[in-house]
């Protein structure tokens, strides 16, 4: 679950995976394509680019691969917020997308010598605050487990799972479903589903769960479908439930690839086809018929505090254009300190 950076380091641009990860969530998996991408596939340092031509990376430097992944990340999200929605052109060309820039990322993995499942956006303190909403939940006696869209490599399914819980989720990429089909049990694989969300049968799923999860997806839907997704996500939520949302917030933009070229309170250009202030998330949840928002009262480095009692969301809201005023890293910590990138919002 997140975005890439400068003529950077791994971890610097392994921040970009997010991208990818669980979900620029568009289901490419059961349509046709023109692009030769089965090809690329079965070798995993050739790529298709936007233009259709094959390329080696091997052929690229490291300087250059940064670049080369810049260029087509930034190409392939205008393509895809330029088609139209629910048309064949947008399918294709997400799958096109996904595909030919987690290859690029893959390979500067490899040479930067770091392999292994990708954790997109996992961190410690959304486990930690995972599980204690499911603890409350099941107090309640309200739903049953966590649904989770884009589970990636299924790392926080498989935290849910051992701690006793149902788990089930949502990906478009069939090697992250791979990977989360080897370290979930088999009992959990039933619910791990590929596809688009929108469209994928979901009926045996409604009205179950105490809790939906995503990670850095929010931002990566065109933003005409944002209203689908959201809609569709509270069908699956049993009354009381929750979605709990982490996205990055404008007020710290861009947090996608673009940050590579680009100077801060630049607009996300890439895989980020638009990055929200809490205020318009806030706004498109309680439109979905979500009946209360909440955003934490603090984020310390090792855990998120959620209210127990009442809330500022709306007094943050208030205030959240008074962060342009300040320095753009205080207002980056203020964002992350402060839950502006965290929302729990209660079916």
């Amino acid at each position: 679950m997140v975005p890439r950076l400068e003529i950077l380091s791994f971890e610097q641009s392994s921040r970009m995976v997010d991208v990818f990860t669980a979900s620029a969530v568009q289901s490419f998996t059961d349509t046709p394509t023109p692009f030769a991408l089965s090809d690329s596939a079965s070798e995993p340092s050739t790529v298709v680019l936007i233009d259709g031509q094959k390329i080696s990376l091997s052929n690229y430097s490291d300087d250059q691969l940064e670049r080369l992944h810049f260029d087509q990340e930034l190409a392939f999200a205008a393509a895809i917020s330029e088609s139209p929605k629910n048309s064949q052109q947008r399918v294709e060309t997400i799958r096109h997308a996904y595909q030919t820039v987690c290859n690029i990322l893959d390979e500067i993995s490899l040479r930067s010598g770091n392999s292994g499942m990708l954790s997109m956006g996992m961190d410690a303190r959304y486990t930690r605050l995972v599980l204690e909403i499911l603890s409350r939940q099941r107090k309640k006696s309200v739903g049953d487990g966590i649904f989770e869209v884009g589970f990636g490599s299924g790392l926080l399914l498989r935290a849910a799972s051992e701690a006793g819980y149902r788990v089930a989720g949502l990906e478009v990429a069939p090697q992250l479903l791979q990977s989360a089909r080897q370290i979930l049990p088999a009992n959990c694989h039933d619910g791990l589903l590929l596809g688009d969300f929108r469209n994928v049968d979901l009926e045996r799923h409604q009205g179950r769960y105490s809790l939906v999860y995503w990670n850095d997806v929010f931002e990566h839907i065109p933003v005409d479908e944002i209203s689908d997704y959201l809609v569709r996500i509270r069908s699956l939520l049993a009354p009381g439930g929750k979605l709990l949302t982490i996205t990055p917030n404008w007020h710290m933009r861009p947090s996608d690839v673009t940050c590579v070229f680009k100077p801060p309170r630049t607009e996300a250009i890439g895989f980020h086809l638009k990055e929200y202030t809490l205020r318009e998330v806030n706004q498109l949840l309680v439109a979905a018929g979500f009946s209360r928002v909440q955003t934490p009262t603090y984020i310390s480095r090792k855990r998120i505090w959620m209210p127990s009692v009442g809330d500022c969301t709306l007094v943050k809201t208030v205030f959240e254009p008074m962060l342009e005023w300040l320095p753009f890293k205080a207002a980056v910590q203020c964002c992350r300190r402060f839950g502006f990138n965290c929302t729990l919002a209660t079916n």
